[in-house]
């Protein structure tokens, strides 16, 4: 039941990620990612039986499942006292239980080290696909999917997701960084695992300046600043960093440097934009003070924004868009919920410090997820994220490392 049900899981990933309900009519009819989420969740059930009659309770007591429990039950109880109780019930609580699968069937069917080792591959995988897809189209078709405003009429061509991945610039650059710190850490396993470094790095680090994504600019200075923090090579490493940047910046055309530069308040023709993002922040906490107790309602983000500040669109900052929806309450527990992770992935790390265990693949991969979980905290100022998968895998990464690194020293100390 456990296998069957982590091949499924499997195959959902695939679907989720690559859009197959999209590319494939057939399957969107009859909704083929929500089959596999009632097929896989019933076997999770059938597997929860199994773990009762053994008295395993060591899944149900995580800190971080009781968190995630605990949002959508805040979501549900506040009903009656948020602006639009109708967007929660059709659209807010389905989002959310759609992101938050990721970490119940990942704590749930992930269980061994080497289903941990399949599940990153497909995982990975699936984001590298979504980085080369549009590339190739790019390259092929002239394709580049999104642009951006500039000074004096002037508009800079973006690269986004591929036609069946309907993501935005900064979303695709997120999808890089993503994969990035999995690719680094995860090469030193093996000659393939080091080929695959060496050939999608440099694809994925040129799909990220062709996003023009300052975001996703941030997130690799981010994640190169925390390789280099972790790394016994700092030296090394940072002079190797430095140096492609004297080199590789001056051959950035001129209104990509200028969009980079605008970042940090030195662009000319994309300033105007960085500020108006800011701006927007503010109008944001505006909004959510509106309602700050129970705020507007779980999905209402958008709705929000579209009535009381004129904007038509999500808030682009994790922060603002909880305290628009659930209020400053809300906005404690999702808090508590990401300090959560960073706790659990802290005590991994500290166990590898105090045993030695015979895996290589379990320090690596809780530092690839340390990483990822630093270039989240970054992207949680600069995009939305409640109702997206990413925490949530994140949360079910860190249980299982947690779990597996607790078994392996147990394996070891027993010899």
């Amino acid at each position: 039941m456990s296998n069957l049900g982590f091949n499924i899981y499997l195959v959902f990933t695939i679907s989720w990620f690559v859009h197959l309900g999209a590319r494939v009519s057939v399957l969107g009819l009859i909704r083929f990612d929500l089959l596999l989420v009632c097929v896989i969740f019933f076997l999770s059930l059938q597997k929860q039986d199994d773990s009762a009659k053994q008295n395993d309770n060591a899944i149900k007591e995580t800190q971080i499942g009781k968190i995630i429990k605990a949002i959508l039950i805040y979501s549900i109880l506040t009903i009656p006292f948020v602006e639009w109780p109708g967007s929660v019930i059709n659209k807010g609580i389905e989002s959310f239980v759609k992101a938050a699968v990721f970490y119940y069937f990942t704590v749930s069917f992930v269980q061994t080290e080497e289903k941990l080792k399949k599940f990153v591959a497909v995982f990975v995988g699936c984001q590298l696909f979504r980085v080369v897809e549009p590339l190739y189209l790019h390259i092929t078709e002239g394709y580049w999917g999104s642009m951006a405003s500039m000074a004096n009429w002037e508009y800079l061509n973006r690269l986004a997701g591929a036609p069946f991945d309907t993501v935005n610039p900064n979303g695709l650059a997120f999808i890089v960084c993503t994969a990035l710190p999995f690719l680094y850490y995860l090469s030193g396993l093996g000659w393939i695992n080091r080929l695959v470094f060496l050939v999608f790095a440099p694809i994925c680090i040129y799909v990220l300046i062709l996003t023009g994504s300052r975001t996703g600019f941030l997130g690799l200075i981010i994640i190169f600043a925390v390789i280099v923090i972790k790394s016994n090579k700092r030296f090394l490493l940072g002079s190797m960093g430095l140096l492609a940047v004297i080199i590789g910046f001056p051959l950035l055309d001129a209104d990509t440097q200028d969009r980079y530069l605008s970042t940090f308040g030195m662009g000319q023709k994309n300033q105007a934009t960085a500020e108006e993002r800011n701006e927007s922040v503010k109008k944001d906490f505006m909004v959510a003070l509106r309602r700050p107790i129970f705020g507007h309602g779980l999905g209402t983000s958008r709705e929000a924004n579209a009535n009381f500040a004129g904007r038509d669109q999500p808030s682009h900052n994790l922060y603002g868009e909880v305290a628009q929806e659930l209020g400053f309450f809300g906005l404690i527990i999702v808090i508590w919920f990401i300090e959560s992770i960073f706790s659990v992935l802290a005590q991994c790390k500290q166990i590898f410090l105090r045993h030695k265990v015979a895996t290589q693949f379990l320090p690596k991969m809780n530092d690839a997820v340390q990483v990822w979980l630093w270039l989240n905290l970054i992207f949680s100022f600069a995009s939305y994220g409640l109702t997206s998968y990413e925490w949530y895998m994140l949360g079910g990464f860190a249980v299982v490392i947690q779990r597996l690194i607790r078994k392996n020293v147990v394996d070891e100390t027993s010899k």
